[in-house]
């Protein structure tokens, strides 16, 4: 049976909310509001991806790790929650795991670049920094602007003993990142300064 235009946009208003509230900080709404919508429409990966999302901020890993599991089970190339359960698996000292999910969602959604950058972290974190610094530049020739990528090819040539590059890194930045970002920017200039750059 078809779904009506009312019902339809029932859901997305829902789906609205709860993101909203997700933005706003308000876990525990959000938490509710997911899975209200995720019992009226258990289909509907962009619900269960977003009540884990949710459920990780508040610090319920096992609950996180079975909505992201709801996602991946309705679609396992769904990149967003490749990337979010890889988050996840990172905090829960599983390096090596979250590398490969990244490296799957990389691989699907091609056309951002926060599956690559959070590649190239978790390659920091297991020491193959050569290789977090080749996929950190691989993805700035995609995405040349891209403050996140600027900013960890910082701090991988910082570890790498690139202080030039470091510093370069650094400084394009804080271009890109331009306001956005105003606490680690903050840090960034502070370190910079503490260069005498």
């Amino acid at each position: 049976m078809p779904v009506s235009r009312s019902a339809e946009s029932g859901w997305i208003a829902n789906y609205n909310s709860a993101i909203h509230a997700q933005r706003a900080g308000d876990g525990e709404d959000s938490v509710r509001l997911f899975r209200e919508l995720v019992s009226s429409k258990p289909t509907l990966i962009e619900g269960w991806n977003g009540l884990g999302v949710s459920l990780m901020g508040l610090g319920r890993t096992a609950e996180a790790e079975e909505a992201f599991r709801k996602a991946l089970s309705l679609d396992p190339d769904y990149a967003a929650a490749l990337v979010n359960a890889g988050l996840l698996r990172m905090r829960m000292g599983g390096v090596k795991e979250a590398a490969e999910m990244f490296e799957r969602a990389a691989a699907i959604d091609q056309g951002k670049p926060t599956a690559r950058v959070n590649l190239a972290i978790a390659h920091a974190r297991l020491g193959r920094l050569a290789e977090a610094e080749a996929t950190l530049l691989a993805t700035l020739r995609v995405f040349p602007s891209d403050p996140d990528a600027l900013y960890h090819l910082g701090t991988v040539q910082e570890r790498r003993g690139d202080r030039a590059g470091a510093a370069q890194s650094y400084s394009d930045f804080l271009a890109a990142s331009a306001g956005r970002d105003p606490d680690r920017e903050r840090l960034v200039a502070d370190h910079l300064r503490d260069w005498g750059r």
